[in-house]
């Protein structure tokens, strides 16, 4: 989450301090604080999760005359200050807890230090936004524009969760990345996007990450939803009939071009989520809205062999990655 500091005009402080009890329009303000606030939002959350914030740890500015320094939150959904410490330097209140809003979209928490009406010092505020997420295909989620139809559907009796499936040749295929909590990370490590996007996990924990009956397809399985592929190289022709035509919150997940006819016709039901390089505190993940990812169970030269569509070509890529240092989503199949 990017954190932003930003030092208020003395109009604007004036104007955003007239909602929080004691403090009056101060017309002569033209000292500044010392210090920093920090404020940090996870940078996707559900809709009705709520955060909660010791104000102890958050009093980080500086008075260089002494003055005592008041703390508010303000929430941009409601429009109400909640004032924590008053300007005076009293807490009222150790704990502020936020409410995230039920719906999809941007959502912003402020955090403001402010001074007495006599003071000759202006005020600060930071900023921290998350986008609110909702797991589920039935057309409420954050993912929309699924097509159910001609599919079926199990759940992974290790945590619930159900999924839709397809029949392709003798195998039934997920149409849904894998979200199952045992291993992988989430999606810019928030644990809301694990029933969005699903889970990304390396090569080796791919291999053992399906449900009990489902496995990894091998890399000819995946080439064979080709007629005819050659399930060592690319294959033109095939990345339009597994993509999907998806939005997340509203906005088309994938680009169009001219050179793509996106069909599903196979009900894969690709999106692009992209992937993760590194590991442990390094992870960045890379590629959303361009990139679909998938592992299979084949390794080619210590390497773990994975399948991807990029945005602009209608080809299945074949490639080959770290088994310890790349995550990806994985699609399973069964008998």
């Amino acid at each position: 989450m990017k954190l932003n500091r930003i030092l208020l005009p003395a109009v604007l402080v004036a104007a955003l301090l007239a909602t929080v009890p004691g403090c009056k329009k101060e017309e002569t303000s033209t000292k500044t604080l010392d210090g920093y606030l920090y404020l940090e939002l996870p940078e996707y959350m559900t809709g009705g999760d709520t955060k909660t914030f010791m104000i102890d740890t958050l009093m980080t500015l500086i008075c260089p005359d002494d003055e005592p320094i008041g703390y508010f939150f303000l929430d941009a959904e409601t429009n109400l200050a909640d004032t924590l410490v008053t300007a005076d330097g009293v807490i009222h209140n150790h704990y502020y807890t936020y409410t995230v809003p039920n719906r999809t979209g941007a959502a912003t928490l402020t955090l403001g230090g402010y001074m007495g009406k006599d003071s000759q010092y202006s005020g600060f505020r930071v900023l921290s936004t998350t986008t609110v997420v909702y797991p589920g295909l039935s057309g409420t989620g954050s993912i929309t524009n699924f097509d159910k139809e001609g599919s079926f559907s199990f759940v992974d009796y290790r945590d619930s969760k159900r999924y839709y499936s397809s029949y392709n040749g003798d195998l039934e295929w997920m149409r849904q990345n894998l979200a199952w909590t045992g291993a992988g990370v989430p999606f810019k490590g928030c644990s809301a996007m694990t029933d969005v996007f699903g889970r990304y996990y390396t090569w080796e924990e791919a291999q053992t990450a399906c449900p009990p009956g489902w496995r990894l397809p091998t890399d000819a399985e995946v080439a064979a939803l080709q007629l005819g592929a050659d399930a060592s190289s690319d294959i033109p022709g095939l990345a339009g009939k597994m993509m999907a035509d998806l939005y997340f919150n509203g906005t088309k997940m994938w680009e169009y071009w001219r050179d793509v006819k996106i069909t599903d016709e196979l009900c894969f039901s690709a999106m692009p989520v992209g992937y993760g390089v590194g590991s442990g505190s390094s992870l960045a993940f890379q590629g959303d809205f361009k990139y679909a990812v998938f592992w299979t169970s084949d390794e080619e030269g210590g390497l773990g062999v994975c399948r991807y569509i990029y945005q602009d070509k209608d080809i299945l890529y074949r490639g080959l990655m770290s088994k310890t240092d790349f995550v990806a989503p994985v699609r399973c199949v069964r008998e």
